[in-house]
């Protein structure tokens, strides 16, 4: 006998595909066609010097960004990001504090390995750019 979430698996399945279809007809592309489209902003921004960090490979946290690119608000450089395009993973990773041993859960970002790939040679390059420019500025 099948249960209902089975069941509901078997109607929706379907549904999904034939609603991707769709989407597809009126975006005129199927959805194996559709190449993303990344935007780099400047080198010379925070924004910019954290999308190098992670186009390098890079895994960062809140603390990183502030020792790295002086700033606090990591979450909000991930979220302009995240809105022009760029898909950031966040894992939650449970870490000891210097607060007398105190137990805290932070958020650790980082680029799955296909979006790299996908950034391409331009990628690259951009990531090779922010770095020289975060190595410049911890030189001054």
């Amino acid at each position: 006998m099948m249960d209902r979430n089975e069941n509901a698996a078997e109607v929706c399945q379907p549904q999904a595909a034939q609603m991707q279809k769709h989407c597809a007809a009126i975006l005129g592309a199927q959805p194996a066609e559709v190449k993303p489209r990344f935007r780099y902003p400047s080198p010379e921004t925070v924004h910019g010097r954290v999308l190098g960090a992670l186009l390098r490979g890079e895994h960062l946290t809140h603390k990183d960004c502030w020792l790295r690119f002086g700033s606090s608000r990591l979450s909000h450089h991930i979220y302009v990001l995240r809105g022009t395009g760029w898909v950031i993973q966040m894992v939650e990773q449970t870490v000891t504090t210097s607060d007398a041993g105190r137990s805290a859960t932070i958020g650790v970002y980082s680029l799955a390995q296909d979006v790299v790939t996908a950034a391409g040679e331009q990628g690259q390059h951009y990531a090779k750019d922010c770095a020289r420019v975060e190595a410049e500025r911890r030189a001054a």
